[in-house]
């Protein structure tokens, strides 16, 4: 877990700008009404990064605090709502707190992720809902290429999780899926690996043209296309509603 702090340290200045997918209003919007509740209730969000979830919770009425592991990611994440720099394993807040925690695009960063999914459950309220959100392959055949890819870019990858493993993991002990909904959304793959300093020029390269060369089928499902010398693709994205068991 130390590689990870020490890789989202270095990305914490370039973080919020460094892909399509962190400040997507279409994605963001998704996961406030995936929430199903009425603004003025309460929001964690877990693993919040810089905060662009919890931002437009609070926007739209909510009442939010985060927690993060990388003090950089959270003292950004504070200037717009309460949040601590701890790990989303063992949370400071008493139980049934929450109306609604949230967890995106993290899952597959977590040392021990079934012991965040009993702290989520944890804190939410028994009528409470956790929105639960990740990017995962749009079919079985494209999961080979799309984890080379995220395998080359992310070494801090501990397991990678499609669709159909996410929900097994979320109703292994803690919660029940009620409602599934997906998105796409367009990435520019040149400027996800210029915002990461963590890797050198050539592994930056290496990734883009995994993308750029991808073969056929996943560039059809992916839409990869080449755009003023740029690399573009959709990325599908997973969101679950679920509730505690």
């Amino acid at each position: 877990m130390n590689k990870v702090i020490d890789q989202f340290s270095k990305r914490a200045n370039t973080y919020s700008g460094s892909a399509n997918w962190i400040a997507d209003s279409t994605l963001i919007q998704a996961h406030i009404d995936a929430c199903g509740k009425k603004p003025s209730l309460h929001v964690l969000e877990l693993c919040c990064g810089t905060g662009m979830v919890g931002r437009n919770f609070q926007a739209a009425g909510f009442s939010v605090c985060g927690v993060d592991l990388t003090r950089q990611m959270a003292e950004e994440a504070n200037r717009y709502f309460p949040c601590i720099c701890t790990s989303a394993a063992s949370v400071p807040f008493l139980d049934n707190s929450f109306d609604v925690v949230v967890l995106r695009q993290a899952y597959f960063l977590l040392d021990d992720g079934q012991q965040v999914l009993a702290e989520a459950q944890r804190v939410l309220k028994p009528n409470g809902v956790f929105v639960f959100s990740q990017t995962v392959p749009y079919s079985p055949e494209d999961r080979p290429w799309l984890e080379h890819i995220h395998r080359t870019k992310q070494f801090q990858l501990r397991e990678f999780y499609t669709e159909e493993t996410l929900k097994q993991e979320l109703e292994k002990s803690y919660f029940k899926v009620d409602k599934v909904s997906h998105l796409s959304v367009r990435e520019n793959i040149n400027r996800w690996m210029a915002a990461a300093p963590e890797l050198s020029p050539e592994k930056q390269a290496e990734v883009v043209g995994l993308v750029a060369n991808a073969p056929a089928d996943y560039q059809r499902l992916h839409d990869v296309a080449m755009v003023d010398g740029e690399v573009f693709e959709n990325w599908n994205w997973v969101i679950f509603s679920s509730r505690k068991k």
